[in-house]
């Protein structure tokens, strides 16, 4: 989905840069809340500076006071998580129970404490009348709960939630200026929730075993306070759908900046984005990948799309990669792996590592095809994009591979686009060198040991050496399939 301030991320996208890897590297959330928040923070592209710098600025506030961030991590660790179901999804489930009434169960405990009092005055009546109700009332009480008691846990995290909420605003309390606004909201949530929290111990189940929790337990059955309980918080639940969710977002988003923050600790260096106007070039120094152990650290200043070349296992996917990757991270987390990053706002979508469609029965090709048409669809949007394709139409024969991806890509680089585009067709370079910079890595072979080395560095121009033969030699493959390779090569570079 996308509105005046967002771009979500698509599937594709997602996946072709390894996003579920990146996640992984910011995520230290101790709480489904946080977890969930960071993942919508990451998928969802802003184009809302002042937006980003009030992020930037909570991550720096906890990044420069480590207690109330430990404070902070200590209440999101007891929040805890929910069993592998988004909380927001389970809590707004709850609509898919018809709203009940508690005049069936009121009835129930009234017939019972009538047969206790008829005890004392017809014993055996009320004996026989006691044990009729005592069994009515567990025989209905399990019927009554088992449709509603998965949604238990979800009520539950609701309220601890409300506790986490009043916790985390007293110590935001504690000069934290950057959260001012989240802690007014936190407190003015709890006062709010103040009838959920109210009497939700009656909903809890017995974890310990002791003698109080089973008592507790038969009072459960016999009464039904937890769900004449749980109908009351249901209904409010429903009343305050806007009020959860702004306590959901808040609570994520407080620990999506100790995330943040941990992050930014754990880096060698990183800068803050400049955004600048569409028609700017981008242009970043020092920037790197942050999957990558020791990266190398890569530069470009560009004023059109870029087209690369270069030698397999060059460094081409990668690069492209880590630009995708800290384009998403200045429009999420208003943090960029380099020295300068100066870009603009972007929709960003790839069309890099794509499968065939077995199931649906699709092949490769088709696959690229719709990936790509997707990409077309988005260039009608206001927003400009931001595209990364590596090997386009790869699924197809040389020659029409050649003359289709040529007018695909030169149609990505001027229409409201900037593409960063791989490729291995060297005849790409000419057809397009209007339309695009070239720029490529290459590689060097060791006189020592014969093993092909790569720099990882880019360089402006087009590659002039390519080393899918050399890497045949260099893994040991048999050495006549390496000189008939080779001499079938030089000729066909010779005609």
């Amino acid at each position: 989905m996308r509105d005046t301030k967002h771009f979500s991320i698509d599937e594709i996208t997602w996946n072709d840069l390894d996003m579920d890897a990146v996640y992984d590297r910011l995520n230290i959330c101790h709480s489904s809340v946080g977890a969930e928040i960071l993942k919508q923070t990451l998928t969802d592209l802003l184009f809302d500076e002042e937006i980003l710098l009030n992020r930037s600025e909570k991550a720096d506030y906890l990044s420069q006071n480590k207690k109330q961030e430990e404070q902070l991590t200590k209440v999101f660790s007891a929040l805890g998580k929910t069993k592998k179901v988004s909380f927001l999804d389970y809590i707004f489930r709850l609509k898919e129970i018809k709203p009940a009434g508690n005049g069936i169960h009121i009835l129930l405990i009234i017939l019972l404490l009538l047969s206790i009092a008829a005890i004392f005055v017809k014993p055996a009546v009320g004996i026989v009348a006691l044990v009729v109700m005592v069994a009515l009332n567990i025989i209905l009480y399990f019927r009554y709960k088992a449709p509603i008691e998965p949604y238990f846990n979800c009520v539950k995290y609701l309220v601890s939630m409300i506790v986490a909420a009043e916790k985390t605003a007293k110590i935001l309390n504690q000069n934290a200026t950057a959260f001012t606004d989240d802690a007014a909201t936190l407190k003015s949530l709890v006062r709010t929730f103040s009838p959920v929290r109210r009497g939700s111990w009656l909903i809890t189940n017995s974890v310990s075993g002791s003698l109080a929790d089973v008592i507790m337990d038969y009072v459960r059955m016999l009464f039904h306070v937890d769900l004449i309980k749980f109908h009351s918080m249901h209904k409010f639940c429903m009343e305050h759908e806007e009020e959860i969710r702004k306590l959901y977002e808040i609570l994520g988003g407080i620990e999506t900046s100790i995330c943040i923050a941990h992050f930014r600790d754990s880096l060698d260096y990183y800068c803050l984005p400049v955004f600048q106007s569409p028609d700017s070039a981008f242009h970043t120094e020092d920037a790197y990948h942050p999957l990558v152990k020791n990266p190398v650290a890569n530069s470009i200043r560009t004023q059109k799309s870029v087209l690369l070349t270069g030698s397999n296992a060059s460094g081409k996917s990668t690069f492209l990669k880590m630009i995708a990757i800290n384009q998403i991270f200045s429009q999420t987390i208003y943090t960029a792996l380099a020295r300068t990053f100066e870009t603009t706002f972007y929709q960003v979508l790839s069309s890099m590592a794509l499968k065939d469609n077995i199931l649906g029965e699709e092949s490769y090709f088709v696959v690229e095809i719709k990936s790509m048409k997707r990409i077309f669809d988005a260039l009608s949007m206001d927003d400009p994009s931001m595209i990364f394709v590596d090997e386009v139409l790869r699924g197809t024969n040389t020659r029409e591979r050649i003359a289709a991806s040529s007018q695909i890509l030169k149609k990505l680089s001027h229409e409201n686009a900037r593409c960063f585009a791989a490729t291995h067709d060297i005849e790409l370079t000419k057809l397009l060198e209007n339309d695009m910079e070239n720029y490529h890595f290459t590689e060097h072979i060791s006189e020592e040991t014969g093993d092909v080395l790569f720099d990882y560095q880019i360089r402006p121009g087009c590659a002039v050496s390519s080393n899918a033969i050399k890497l045949l030699k260099a893994y040991g493959f048999p050495s006549d399939v390496v000189d008939a390779a080779s001499e079938m090569a030089q000729k066909n570079t010779q005609k």
